[in-house]
Parts: structure tokens; C-alpha cells; sequence
């Protein structure tokens, strides 16, 4: 068990011992570590991207990715602390890359859009209480949102939205289960 996760079990069990009447302790435990999780990452981008003075770029990034993630699906991990990193990394990258968007940027966005179109929304079956009736329109919002990009044309938002388009690929997901056999965290 990582430190997220017992940071997690630890605070649940403390909520649960001072109020019986709170959510039960697996509930609270996977609000918790969600929670922790998702403040930790903020907490190490914003840190690094102050240093770097790539604050407002590391914020859209996370910003826009987030949306995009929450309309698109895609693989998770099984780990807290592993998800932690990865997302880090996902938001530092994007933020820092810059690159000529009317050669890359556009492949990018390109490819996101068209990996979209086939994929989202992908994984959100159990994750969502979304009925499946409205997934057609998750993936309208899911090209939209990418599709904006062509009038932005913002390096850092084709280099997030390629990044989670690949998160809704099959290839993606078994490759994350693959080095999650060999790798614990």
C-alpha cells in the first residue's frame, strides 16, 4: 500500500471511529485517496511550473485535459500513487513543449480528433453513472472540445488531447497492464 492509499485509510478510519454515521469506511477510503491523488498532482505541478514560469500554461493544461478526460474515458491505473506520477508528468510535459502548431500541433490534434471519433467514450462503463444512451454526445463533446483547438492552435492543448486520446485506445490500456505486471507502486 502506498502512502496515498494509507494516508487514505488512515483518515477514513479516523472519520468513521469520531462519526458512525459517515459513509462506510471502503466509500470514504476511495473519496479520500481521489481526493489526495488529485491534490497531490496539482500541488507537484503547480510547483515545478513556478519555477519554470510555466504556471499558466501547466494550469490550462490541467484544465483542459481534465475536461477532455471527463467526457472521453480512458484507461486508468491501479495504482494512487502511480496515477499521481503519471498525471504529473502528463501536465509538466504538455505545458512545456512548444513546438510550431501548423506542422505538429495540427498531426496532433489530428490524430486526437480522429482517435476520438473511433474511441470515446472508452472505460467510463462502472466509473460513470452516465446511461449509455448519452455516450453518443460525450463523444461530440469529446471532438469538440479537440476540435476548438484548430481555432486556438495552442501547442500545449494538441500536446494534452493527443496524450489523452491514447488513453482510450485498446493499445494504450494493455500496455498500461502490461508494465503495471512488472511494476508496483
Amino acid at each position: 500500500m502506498n502512502f496515498i492509499d494509507k494516508s487514505a485509510t488512515l483518515i477514513a478510519s479516523s472519520i468513521r471511529k469520531n462519526n458512525p454515521q459517515a459513509a462506510s469506511q471502503a466509500v470514504l477510503f476511495y473519496a479520500l485517496s481521489l481526493l489526495i491523488n488529485v491534490t497531490l498532482t496539482i500541488i507537484i505541478v503547480i510547483f515545478i511550473s513556478s519555477f519554470t514560469n510555466h504556471l499558466s500554461k501547466a494550469l490550462l493544461v490541467i484544465l483542459c485535459y481534465t475536461l477532455l478526460r471527463i467526457v472521453s474515458g480512458g484507461a486508468h491505473l491501479a495504482s494512487s500513487l502511480a496515477c499521481c506520477i503519471a498525471s504529473s508528468i502528463i501536465f509538466i510535459t504538455a505545458s512545456h513543449l512548444e513546438y510550431d502548431f501548423f506542422y505538429i500541433g495540427f498531426i496532433l490534434n489530428t490524430a486526437a480528433l480522429l482517435i476520438l471519433l473511433k474511441t470515446a467514450p472508452q472505460g467510463i462503463e462502472g466509473v460513470s453513472r452516465i446511461d449509455k444512451k448519452y455516450y453518443p454526445l460525450l463523444k461530440l463533446i469529446s471532438v469538440a472540445i479537440v476540435f476548438s483547438n484548430y481555432y486556438f492552435q495552442m501547442d500545449l492543448l494538441s500536446t494534452a488531447f493527443f496524450i489523452q486520446a491514447l488513453h482510450t485506445t485498446k493499445l494504450f490500456e494493455n500496455s498500461i497492464h502490461y508494465l503495471e505486471r512488472r511494476v508496483s507502486l
